[in-house]
């Protein structure tokens, strides 16, 4: 590291190589400790306050990772980004997946999920020999990310309802097809497949979940 970069480092500076040539990815902010430090260039009224920042990195068919930056922070985007799950655009050395930056002045990409992380394969697994219940959605919002299949990511809290087990409430994500997006309200009651013993296992079935609805009034929704 030059004299010049190691200045840059100390007061959260970014290099420009890595702005101009890093690969533009998702981060999903962990952690984000500010130093006591603040630094200001140029036009900057008011300045920015240099943060510890560890992320959860997603890039286009790559196992997620996780990646810590050393960075100045607008002072009027902190109270933002220090809101548990922030999405951030982040620039990614190709050489070193190590070396992140948060990149201010770009949006979040929209990326492709790996077909080859831990759990490949375990959404239609469960799918096929999942216990049936019936998913009650509280909330639901676009991950910004696609599956293989290019359907969109939406993460979810939902009441599990499953025969001979408490109704228990959870997170998880999973992929909409765009036929299942109009059942995309609060309230909305959907068959899914579940391990109840392992909470956060629930894929909803949108094939059958569609079918229910077609089968309904125009103006009732499915139950």
């Amino acid at each position: 590291m030059g004299f010049l970069d190691k200045i840059r480092a100390v007061d959260g500076g970014v290099s420009p190589d890595l702005m101009k040539n890093g690969t533009l990815a998702r981060g999903e902010i962990v952690s984000l400790q500010p130093t006591g430090m603040t630094v200001s260039h140029g036009n900057e009224a008011l300045g920015k306050q240099v943060c510890n920042v560890a992320m959860n990195i997603y890039m286009d068919n790559t196992p997620p990772f996780q990646a810590t930056c050393h960075q100045g922070v607008p002072i009027l985007a902190l109270q933002q980004l220090m809101t548990p799950g922030a999405i951030v655009a982040v620039r990614v050395n190709p050489q070193n997946p190590q070396d992140v930056a948060i990149d201010f002045d770009s949006e979040p990409p929209t990326v492709t999920l790996s077909a080859t992380g831990p759990n490949r394969g375990s959404a239609a697994e469960l799918l096929a020999t999942g216990t049936p219940a019936r998913a009650v959605i509280i909330q639901s919002r676009p991950m910004g990310m696609r599956s293989q299949a290019g359907m969109d990511m939406y993460a979810f809290v939902v009441t599990i309802l499953c025969d001979g087990h408490q109704p228990y409430q959870t997170q998880m994500g999973n992929p909409v097809p765009p036929a299942g997006v109009p059942l995309l309200y609060p309230g909305s009651n959907v068959p899914a497949k579940v391990r109840p013993e392992e909470q956060g296992q629930v894929i909803i079935d949108w094939d059958a979940a569609v079918a229910e609805a077609t089968h309904q009034p125009a103006n009732q929704p499915a139950t």
